[in-house]
């Protein structure tokens, strides 16, 4: 369960990348995310969410440059957060990226 800032955080995230459109590269997806969620590696549960959220979108590209941009940040891959990875894959078609999680 996610508190309220960390939900607002998450939506005021989800509302700028959505500002970017789907060609948006991975470093103005990194600038992005350094803005909201600092230079450190990311807490589990937003990223899982924000992976969640993108593929409810459906745009396959922006979610590979998103994954790329938090791959780069070093967050610890789990059985669980390569589960909703793919699954948020799944739901873009995006299954090039799906293979290499």
């Amino acid at each position: 369960q996610h508190t309220v800032p960390a939900r607002l955080m998450l939506d005021q995230l989800c509302r700028e990348l959505e500002c970017l459109g789907s060609a948006a590269k991975v470093g103005q997806i990194g600038n992005i995310l350094n803005r909201h969620l600092g230079n450190s590696v990311p807490d589990t549960s937003i990223v899982t969410r924000l992976l969640s959220k993108l593929g409810e979108s459906k745009r396959p590209l922006q979610f590979a440059n998103v994954w790329e941009s938090l791959r780069h940040r070093n967050i610890e891959q789990d059985a669980y957060l390569a589960s909703v990875a793919i699954t948020s894959c799944r739901k873009c078609c995006e299954w090039g990226t799906a293979l290499s999680i």
